[in-house]
């Protein structure tokens, strides 16, 4: 009895393995959407695993503007929203254009991944990702400053008074 059971399982196991493996294959093709991350350039191992830091004084406009939109208090809005991916975009091409290295065309697809995957999120989890996510990546490529904001109270007011 137990040997029929056991030939019975067999092919069921089999079965499942196959089904489960193609179901992981489809489910991560599914996921790409056509985007991929930058494709490893054809260099020695040591140029594609250099770290560049950049100069975070050169990008603090781009910075403090980022920090003012992921940081403030205020709900986010389709406008906020807008502006957020646009200045994270911008960010992005600037830093795949700093230097030819394959970690700031990583940093760069990261930056493009935050704005297209924040777009559509809620609320509640967009307050807590975002600015983990966004302090992340800001950590990664600038060199650390004071006036890096790490929450809304350390926004620094914004021309005209306004934060």
């Amino acid at each position: 009895m137990d040997r029929s059971l056991a030939e019975k399982t067999s092919p069921m196991l089999c079965l499942r393995t196959l089904l489960t493996m193609a179901l992981a294959a489809v489910l991560g093709s599914l996921c790409s959407c056509g985007k991929s991350a930058p494709e490893p350039h054809a260099k020695y191992p040591e140029e594609m695993m250099k770290i560049v830091i950049l100069h975070a004084d050169e990008y603090r406009q781009d910075i403090t503007a980022i920090d003012r939109l992921v940081f403030d208090e205020k709900p986010f809005d389709k406008d906020r929203r807008a502006l957020l991916a646009t200045k994270l975009g911008e960010l992005a091409a600037r830093v795949k254009a700093a230097k030819d290295s394959h970690f700031l065309e990583i940093e760069a697809y990261e930056i493009t991944r935050l704005a297209d995957g924040f777009k559509n999120m809620p609320e509640q989890p967009l307050r807590s990702q975002l600015p983990n996510q966004w302090m992340r990546i800001r950590n990664n490529l600038f060199d650390d400053r004071s006036w890096f904001a790490r929450s809304a109270a350390d926004l620094e007011t914004a021309p005209g008074g306004s934060q």
